[in-house]
């Protein structure tokens, strides 16, 4: 079985994105040579640079982890990360998957191995065969998968209510 893309433009975009934005702290430094940089406003500009290194870290992480193409093979998981990783798991090595909804209020479904580590993300809205997928899999639900900002959300809301 394979993993069907509803829409490759989704897909050819945000592989787009991440690719542009590696130029990002060039075009930065080009830019900002003359106004902060000769003005001596250099926390500002390490600053700036900072966020643009966390913003390529972050499109290069969520691009990493989210599946571009996948099959069912001799009960074997045959998938690519980032259109150039090509990995294979053991079907029988799957722990199972997590539901989630992202800051956006899309669904994902997160694939774990036997050791409890990411394999991949599968956003609900990018594929058209996704639950038929996941079936073939043979794969059980473990749980529910946070984003980072859920996290925060979660330890706030504790932190208060124990009081």
């Amino acid at each position: 079985m394979k993993l069907k893309i509803k829409n490759y433009l989704i897909i050819f975009f945000r592989f787009s994105l991440t690719l542009i934005s590696f130029t990002l702290p060039f075009l930065f430094i080009e830019g900002a040579y003359q106004n902060m940089i000769l003005k001596g406003h250099y926390l500002w500009f390490a600053y700036f640079i900072f966020i643009f290194f966390i913003l390529i870290y972050q499109l290069v992480k969520t691009g990493y982890y989210e599946l571009i193409q996948a099959r069912i093979q001799n009960e074997k998981l045959i998938y690519k990360n980032l259109l150039f990783f090509r990995k294979e798991i053991k079907i029988k090595n799957l722990t199972g998957y997590k539901n989630g909804i992202d800051d956006s209020g899309n669904e994902f479904i997160t694939i774990f191995n036997d050791k409890n580590k990411k394999i991949a993300t599968l956003k609900i809205n990018v594929y058209a065969n996704l639950h038929e997928f996941i079936i073939a899999l043979n794969c059980k639900n473990i749980g529910n998968e946070f984003t980072l900002l859920q996290k925060i959300i979660m330890k706030i809301k504790k932190f208060f209510t124990e009081k």
